[in-house]
């Protein structure tokens, strides 16, 4: 394994010795650890987050219209990509 410096905070540092002196771990074990597990789940998309609720939700095949807009128009809009 290669070594490397890193600056820590005062209080991250003791925070880290706290921690190794309770578990009887070193606190290069514990910065490994850290270092290496997956990223945390507050970076992850909304998809990710959301992707084991797909399909999971029932409703009607076909929403009525909500916006005001007629069939002609719609389907213009479908057609052309905006509307008249």
């Amino acid at each position: 394994m290669k070594g490397i410096t890193i600056k820590l905070a005062e209080s991250t540092l003791r925070r880290l010795q706290q921690e190794a002196k309770a578990t009887g771990r070193s606190v290069a074990a514990l910065v490994r650890e850290r270092v290496e597990a997956p990223a945390d789940s507050g970076n992850r998309s909304v998809f990710a987050l959301t992707s084991d609720l797909a399909g999971s939700l029932a409703g009607p095949r076909e929403l009525p219209q909500t916006n005001g807009a007629n069939s002609s128009e719609r389907d213009y809009a479908l057609r052309h990509g905006s509307s008249r």
